[in-house]
């Protein structure tokens, strides 16, 4: 655990420091030793930014990041429901990524336990994670379904559902209260230069998948 500690004091800081200056925000951080990663976010309650150091890989990441919460009447509900009916990721936005070999798109199972989320195996959604030059229509549509699934069709597909899931690190089989997670994210080594300067890079990547996430979760406009 002193050596994990010590990893991520040497290395998260640089990260969370950059991002609160590029993004001109004092962050809220999340992550933990026993994680394996260290980061921050912008705090916004919806679609995020958020940037971490993860030990796993030893790598510095870039993100755009929605969850599975009540946000203005679970905008993550409203994003899968509008790209099941009529998707715009892959027809308008794909395009005006730069580089789209350099985005991985991932669809997760978060599973809660109080606050908590514990680490369970069937966490992907397949067939993410996925680099977002790869993925076609299938394989998104199969994904959002799966998403969808997280969500308590009892309610409209709003709020969290309960499922059986297998926890990472006993093996044991218990019910716990599910919610889809979307992520972009985009490794910081994979551009060039400094960490500042990849930061700066990944974040132009990744701005039109935040305004896609954006886009799809709003709230209709009032008639």
């Amino acid at each position: 655990m002193k050596n994990v500690m010590s990893r991520l004091e040497d290395n998260a800081p640089v990260v969370i420091g950059l991002f609160k200056d590029l993004f001109e925000c004092d962050g809220r951080p999340f992550g933990s030793p026993s994680l394996c990663l260290e980061g921050v976010c912008d705090g916004v309650e919806g679609v995020q930014w958020n940037a971490w150091h993860s030990l796993d890989d030893e790598g510095d990441w870039l993100g755009v990041n929605l969850e599975g919460k009540q946000y203005d009447g679970w905008l993550i509900a409203r994003l899968i429901e509008r790209e099941i009916a009529d998707p715009l990721l892959l027809s308008e936005y794909r395009v005006r990524v730069a580089k789209p070999e350099r985005v991985e798109v991932s669809w997760k199972r978060d599973a809660w336990q109080r606050r908590s989320r514990p680490p369970i195996v069937e966490a992907e959604l397949p067939p993410t994670p996925i680099a977002l030059d790869q993925l076609d229509r299938q394989g998104w549509t199969r994904s959002l379904r799966s998403a969808r699934e997280c969500l308590n069709p009892y309610r409209g597909y709003r709020g969290r559902r309960r499922t059986m899931v297998t926890l990472r690190v006993s093996g044991r089989l218990v019910e716990r209260e599910v919610t889809p997670h979307l992520q972009f994210r985009t490794g910081l080594d994979w551009f060039g230069g400094s960490t500042a300067h990849a930061m700066r890079q990944a974040k132009e990547n990744l701005e039109a998948l935040h305004e896609f996430a954006t886009r799809q979760a709003r709230p209709a406009p009032a008639p």
